[in-house]
């Protein structure tokens, strides 16, 4: 049987096998054939076991990569499962951060103040699991008490009261149900989503609020088809005051662009810095996002001697590392 053959029957478009991946079973099968053996036949099957590992290499070299976006799964969950996130999160050497909006990565940023003096140097890179109920009943963390990874603190019903966002299945349900067609898809999302309701709010644009709601989607979604994937794209490369999509690194050293809008900053608390989405550069999957300072301004304020943040810098990166549908809370693939 021609093995080769019947591989590239199976994918056409296979590449031809890499010579230095094939070299050293081709040299395992001359030392089998060259190597004295007691035994009648001895050779040939040691020479059957060595030709089998170079099929097995060439083999392995038409098999593509492992996908390295977050890549949705084949079936929806069911109302009781859990969808696990873990982000990483690289940020400055400082004592405050992200308030983050219901169980996203996406939220506000700031640096200051704090008791924790302020080091414009990058801090050692934070790992945060959480899990939240497909139905949005739940929210479970690490229990930092104890020594067991599994082992997990959980909130039932809504568990926080600020909950501005919809729940994995309702975000599932709103991204299936979008048109293509990024005018009406968008009317569809403001009509659908959470807006904030907070007295704290930034004042934005409505072109920045509609882009934090949708990254909210992308953040919150963990069935996302590609064509509504190509969608959404579409309907944030649309909106005023879209940045210039930038090629960029994200923690978890993939390629990535990021991708924000312009709008209303201030040298105020949650209103200096803005966000941008980080998507896969061809298949636009959600990667996570990085805050950007949206003004120029000091930590804390110049008078404290706060380190000088000036407008376009990176000021934190939430990487989400992966995504995935589990049985319970505080299991991981």
């Amino acid at each position: 049987m021609d093995e080769m053959a019947a591989v590239r029957q199976l994918r056409a478009d296979a590449p031809v096998p890499d010579h230095a991946r094939l070299t050293p079973a081709r040299q395992r099968l001359l030392n089998e054939i060259t190597k004295p053996r007691r035994r009648r036949g001895g050779w040939k099957l040691a020479a059957v076991g060595a030709a089998t590992a170079v099929t097995a290499a060439a083999l392995l070299t038409t098999l593509p990569p492992r996908q390295q976006d977050n890549t949705s799964p084949a079936l929806t969950p069911r109302p009781g499962q859990w969808v696990h996130q873990q982000v990483r999160w690289d940020t400055w050497q400082c004592g405050s951060g992200a308030s983050t909006i219901g169980y996203s990565e996406a939220g506000y940023f700031n640096l200051g103040p704090s008791s924790q003096p302020c080091v414009a140097k990058p801090a050692k890179p934070r790992y945060q699991d959480k899990w939240v109920r497909y139905d949005g009943g739940a929210l479970a963390t690490p229990d930092d008490s104890s020594k067991d990874p599994n082992d997990v603190d959980v909130w039932n019903d809504r568990y926080q009261g600020g909950w501005e966002m919809l729940s994995p299945r309702l975000s599932d349900a709103l991204v299936a149900d979008l048109p293509d067609d990024p005018p009406a898809a968008l009317r569809m999302i403001r009509q659908r989503s959470i807006p904030s309701r907070s007295v704290s709010a930034p004042r934005m644009t409505q072109a920045q609020r509609d882009f934090a709601e949708i990254v909210e989607i992308l953040s919150g979604s963990p069935v996302i088809a590609p064509d509504k994937v190509g969608t959404i794209y579409r309907i944030i490369t649309g909106l005023d005051g879209v940045t210039k999509p930038a090629e960029v690194t994200d923690g978890a050293g993939r390629t990535a662009i990021a991708i924000g809008v312009e709008g209303n900053f201030r040298d105020y608390a949650t209103e200096r810095n803005s966000i941008q989405v980080l998507l896969a550069p061809t298949t636009h999957a959600y990667r996570g996002v990085r805050y950007v300072a949206g003004v120029d301004y000091y930590v804390s304020g110049k008078a404290s001697g706060g380190p000088f943040v000036a407008k376009g810098t990176v000021i934190a990166t939430a990487t989400r590392v992966s995504t995935d549908i589990v049985d319970k809370a505080g299991q991981r693939r």
